[in-house]
């Protein structure tokens, strides 16, 4: 990794922080218990196109329209296609919607992404959050609420600016507020159409994250584990 960098930013939902039960294990105890467990394949694929939900531009065109529970709805529905559950395709996302309204999820940081910040932050790093949460009020209670807010020098939510990744106005933003520039700063998020694509448009050096083997042809470095990134940092 280039010695020259001296700003890491971070992605949060599903770099950092995680949420249980998470969606995808839902989704998937459903299809077994409908007769359609999903392949090792078929769960890979199903993570892959919830990081395509999120970042898809016709899908987020509708996203101003969608109440909470429209967005969730569409959301699974999307997500069971992509794994090629068979049936009444509205009925059954219609069942696990529901399933979805009786789960109460919890967010955490795992002991490993609070030590890796904690570690760069020793190190002299400056650091970064910018993530896609538009309901900004609802995303510092969280952030507050896990205790993370003193890792970092700047958060920024798409909510505040008005632009979201993969488009590099935010990255643009972050760094101006952040007083770095792209070439000393570096980006880790989970999502390689967001957070990659995003951060080099905006010129900042991207790696992904990706412990599911989700995006083979990724074109930057790749983590396994978060931890791994303070052996690539001096």
């Amino acid at each position: 990794m280039d010695d020259s960098i001296r700003t890491v930013f971070f992605d949060f939902d599903g770099t950092l922080v995680f949420h249980k039960p998470d969606s995808l294990d839902v989704i998937s105890t459903f299809c077994a218990d409908i007769g359609q467990p999903l392949s090792a394949d078929a769960q890979r694929c199903g993570r892959r196109t919830r990081h395509e939900y999120f970042v898809d531009p016709v899908i987020r065109d509708r996203f101003d329209h969608f109440s909470p529970d429209e967005f969730q709805w569409y959301f699974n529905r999307h997500v069971l296609r992509a794994v090629g559950v068979q049936g009444d395709l509205d009925s059954l996302t219609d069942e696990v919607t529901a399933r979805f309204e009786s789960v109460e999820l919890t967010h955490h940081c795992p002991q490993a992404g609070c030590h890796t910040l904690a570690t760069l932050r020793v190190r002299g790093y400056g650091l970064g959050l910018i993530t896609n949460r538009g309901n900004v009020e609802r995303f510092y209670d969280l952030l507050d609420c896990l205790e993370m807010r003193a890792y970092f020098d700047l958060v920024l939510a798409s909510g505040e600016v008005g632009v979201h990744k993969p488009e590099p106005g935010i990255f643009d933003a972050a760094l101006e507020r952040m007083g770095t520039t792209a070439d000393e700063s570096l980006y880790v998020g989970d999502n390689y159409w967001a957070d990659v694509v995003g951060a080099r448009r905006a010129g900042v050096t991207p790696v992904l994250f990706d412990p599911y083997h989700l995006f083979p042809e990724a074109d930057c470095p790749v983590l396994e584990r978060i931890e791994c990134l303070l052996a690539w940092l001096p």
